[in-house]
């Protein structure tokens, strides 16, 4: 019985080590038909693969070359004076500089590829024969993956999210820091348009985007003016009750009779509480201290009164200043700050308050310094040519045409077979 079952065993086992044999040998084979197709059709494989990729190659090597052109603009504040401000109060009025912090960066991007710049920018593009490139301009439009113009700062600006600093006022310093140094790089294409195609890029920055950044300054001292509008009319009311008390205070005062006191009893003494103390001084003092009073609250309404009526008038000026940015970027008129620094000068004549026109003389003086800081370090920088990257990127479609080409020669052989199965069937069926 013993020897039956060990026999049985051995013959399970050798049958097992057929089978693996079996396996390998199938393996084997599979391989090797691999390779028979690959060499069957190598051929194929060899033409699908490098004759489009050639084409690839001859093509990239062939088109028209990109240009780059780097206009770079001195953006420091310091160098610009230290004119801030208006006589009144603390409202910013950084429009004679670039004040170039993170915030207002990235609304100075904003506005350049807004829709209004860019059709005005491929309107002049039209206007200069440059066609190609404006249109390059509209499909960016669809794209905006299809940079045509790069802003960059230095120093960079700092990437908050990676900073562990919960202290709010060193944020808010962090958030403030201003770039030095603005390049602006302008792609572009053949060698004989970069130079006119960045002359439009280079007027659009400077003559028409500072208008974007006036208005968005002038918003917020709109905003400011109705700010100190608010905080006037919310304090005119405690100011003019405490106007009244005193005035009835003084007018007791006045009503206290003296003549019945004799000599020796001197003069009449009030008393008064200041905190936990009770303080004591003669009439005629009182009534001072409360004459004094009613000047200095008198003299505050006044103040008030005054500057009320200068904000509002600021309010009102600064925005007919922006429906006129309004009404002029929104459309396809090509305005730029010259022309904005015209209508203000048209604008000075037609208004009577001395206050308001010496504002806006000073206001136009701050447009004439932001013109004259908005040119590049160097007027005639350097043209440079960007690499086409031609091998490599013959070497990434010879790869992608190769991996197509193999699966097709498989494809093809599949096919093959089925055809020469299918007429082996036939035959025998007729057979």
């Amino acid at each position: 019985m013993t020897n039956t079952g060990n026999g049985s065993a051995n013959k399970q086992s050798a049958g097992n080590e057929v089978q693996e044999d079996a396996h390998v040998y199938e393996d084997e084979i599979n391989l090797m038909d691999y390779f028979l197709v690959l060499w069957k059709h190598k051929w194929f494989i060899l033409v699908c693969s490098v004759l489009p990729a050639l084409i690839v190659g001859v093509c990239i090597y062939l088109s028209p070359r990109s240009y780059v052109v780097t206009y770079t603009y001195d953006v420091k504040d310091d160098a610009r004076g230290d004119v801030r401000g208006d006589v009144r109060g603390d409202i910013r009025d950084d429009v004679s500089s670039w004040n170039l912090n993170e915030k207002n960066f990235n609304v100075l991007q904003s506005r350049f590829y807004s829709e209004d710049n860019l059709n005005r920018i491929i309107d002049n593009l039209q206007t200069n024969k440059l066609d190609e490139y404006a249109e390059h301009v509209r499909n960016f439009k669809a794209d905006v993956s299809r940079k045509f113009v790069e802003f960059e700062v230095s120093p960079p600006f700092i990437d908050l999210s990676r900073l562990k600093v919960a202290d709010p006022d060193q944020l808010e310093k962090l958030r403030d820091m201003k770039a030095f140094l603005l390049k602006i790089t302008i792609m572009g294409k053949p060698l004989e348009d970069i130079g006119k195609i960045a002359l439009v890029i280079r007027d659009n920055f400077e003559k028409v985007a500072p208008l974007y950044m006036i208005q968005e300054q002038l918003s917020t001292d709109i905003r400011g003016y109705n700010s100190k509008l608010a905080n006037i009319e919310s304090s005119r009311f405690g100011l003019e009750l405490d106007l009244k008390n005193n005035t009835e205070i003084l007018a007791g005062l006045k009503k206290v009779d003296v003549t019945n006191l004799d000599e020796k009893g001197g003069e009449v003494v009030l008393q008064f509480d200041v905190g936990r103390q009770s303080q004591y001084l003669p009439l005629s003092y009182q009534v001072q201290a409360v004459e004094s009073k009613i000047v200095e609250v008198q003299g505050q309404i006044n103040a008030n009164t005054a500057n009320y009526t200068y904000y509002e008038a600021l309010s009102g000026l600064s925005s007919q200043m922006v429906a006129e940015l309004n009404d002029k970027l929104s459309s396809s008129e090509n305005y730029t700050i010259e022309l904005f620094k015209s209508f203000l000068a048209d604008l000075i004549g037609e208004i009577k308050e001395q206050e308001l026109k010496d504002y806006l003389a000073s206001y136009i003086k701050k447009i004439e310094n932001r013109i004259s800081v908005s040119v590049p370090v160097s007027k005639t920088p350097k043209i440079s040519s960007i690499a086409k990257g031609t091998v490599k990127k013959t070497g990434v479609a010879f790869a992608a045409f190769l991996m197509l080409s193999v699966f097709a020669a498989f494809l093809r052989e599949g096919v093959c077979r089925r055809h020469a199965e299918g007429a082996i069937r036939q035959e025998s069926y007729s057979k």
